[in-house]
């Protein structure tokens, strides 16, 4: 177990050694995420899915970096065809815990299958384009992605639930049952499941007292013998009728073609012709007056580029004096913070030769004073749990002197860094400590949070 402040590695102690951190409460919140991941497995081995993902988040919530729980949850995700949710949890899982976690072990083997990793990435993908064509209201193409999706993945929850909810838009109640029992089987407490069962026994009960179509034929008795005949349908003179009609439509089918048709046609071409004509010299003067605009906007641009640059060198030559003199107000004041900032803000390139004395004389004044003030600043915050203003004030620090304080600037930067979850940063702070003071104390846990964040980084 490790101190939620620190990372230190714990006994039994109720309070951190390093830090000083109270962790009663916090063994509690442990204890509470252990119970309902025990829960959570009772639940799954039931098959009670939905159950079991709503205890392991609970869990999750508890405690984060509860590594059982979180590769739990990315079986069950995986179980119900929903891969992409799968990977997520174990890589998170992974960064948490790089050694001896049971999530590199199905990592390495999505990672080692490449038609696995491809047929999560097409799951994922096909199941987006069948939602896509169910709001689109193209009902057929999304049955027919679905079934493509659950040829592949049985076990997609998901898949089966939006077959059987276009099934009963349809009306197909009996398909619908189907693709419901089999989602039902593969996660029994899933609520949407249940909600769609629902409806479509309500829906089949509705259309049961519904009447048959009335039979095609009839039928009589001949002594022993029972006839069926068609029902005739017309009266007797219902053949010569169609024929005059068929006459008639292919009469008026010849002239239209013979004698309308090649008209129209002739008429249709001589004016598409006309209008190709005068669209393409329309096009043609359009043209040209666009590049002659375009030339005097191009020139334009040009002028007004270097203007401004002009401008914005003489704006900044001017902002990098008025905060030379800002600095000073500040040091003659005793605010040595407020000094320290403002000349962290000056590009002395844009000073003139005077100024630059002055500010090389000014920075080497203000250096020690505002060193000790930004490291105790962001050592409080740090103790105070406010990450992000102590991430500001140590970066201040290790910016002026990595080594400050023996490396502990550095190495609580890279831990506040791990905190607000900023893994590159905290990565390369932690590398850093490493390399500057090896063979400490510091070094070692800097190595172990490195390792860690640096395996996660890679997937």
């Amino acid at each position: 177990m490790e101190c939620y402040n620190c990372g230190v590695i714990l006994g039994q102690e109720q309070v951190c050694p390093n830090c000083g951190a109270q962790l009663r409460i916090y063994r509690r919140f442990v204890g509470i995420s252990n119970y309902l991941y025990n829960q959570a497995l009772g639940k799954a081995k039931v098959r009670d899915l939905t159950g079991a993902i709503a205890d392991l988040r609970l869990s999750l919530q508890y405690n984060k970096v509860n590594t059982n729980a979180r590769n739990l949850l990315g079986l069950i995700y995986y179980e119900t065809g929903e891969g992409v949710a799968a990977v997520r949890e174990w890589l998170i899982s992974k960064g948490y815990q790089a050694q001896e976690n049971r999530a590199s072990f199905y990592l390495e083997r999505t990672k080692k299958d490449p038609t696995e990793k491809e047929r999560i990435n097409q799951q994922a993908r096909k199941y987006n384009q069948a939602l896509v064509y169910c709001r689109q209201d193209s009902l057929d193409l999304a049955v027919i992605q679905l079934k493509k999706i659950l040829s592949g993945s049985p076990k997609m929850v998901k898949g089966w639930q939006l077959l059987a909810l276009i099934y009963i838009h349809d009306g197909n109640l009996d398909a619908a049952g189907k693709a419901l029992r089999k989602a039902e089987a593969i996660d029994v407490g899933n609520p949407v499941t249940a909600r769609y069962l629902k409806e479509a026994a309500k829906q089949a009960s509705e259309s049961g007292g519904k009447k048959a179509k009335k039979a095609q034929a009839v039928a009589y008795q001949n002594g022993n013998d029972v006839i069926i005949q068609p029902k005739l349908r017309g009266d007797v003179n219902f053949w010569s009728m169609a024929a005059n009609l068929l006459v008639g439509v292919a009469i008026g089918v010849a002239i239209t073609w013979y004698m309308v048709v090649p008209g129209v046609r002739k008429q249709a071409v001589s004016d598409a012709s006309v209008a190709v004509t005068e669209a393409n010299n329309t096009i043609a003067d359009k043209n040209q007056a666009i590049k002659s605009l375009e030339e005097q906007i191009d020139a334009l641009t040009g002028d007004v580029e270097s203007a401004k640059n002009n401008v914005e060198n003489k704006d900044a030559a001017i902002d990098a004096s008025e905060a030379l003199l800002v600095a000073y107000d500040a040091y003659i004041n005793e605010d040595i913070e407020a000094a320290g900032d403002a000349l962290e803000g000056i590009n002395e390139k844009l000073l003139s030769k005077n100024a630059k004395k002055i500010i090389k004389t000014l920075r080497e004044q203000v250096n020690q004073r505002y060193l000790r003030q930004a490291y105790d600043a962001g050592m409080a915050a740090y103790n105070s749990g406010r990450n992000d203003e102590a991430a500001l004030q140590l970066a201040k620090v290790v910016s002026m002197d990595e080594q400050y304080e023996n490396g502990n600037a550095l190495y609580n930067l890279a831990q506040a860094y791990r905190k607000l979850e900023n893994w590159e940063k905290a990565h390369e702070c932690y590398s850093r400590v490493a390399e500057l003071f090896p063979n400490t104390s510091l070094a070692y846990n800097a190595n172990r949070y490195a390792a860690q964040i640096g395996s996660m980084l890679e997937q």
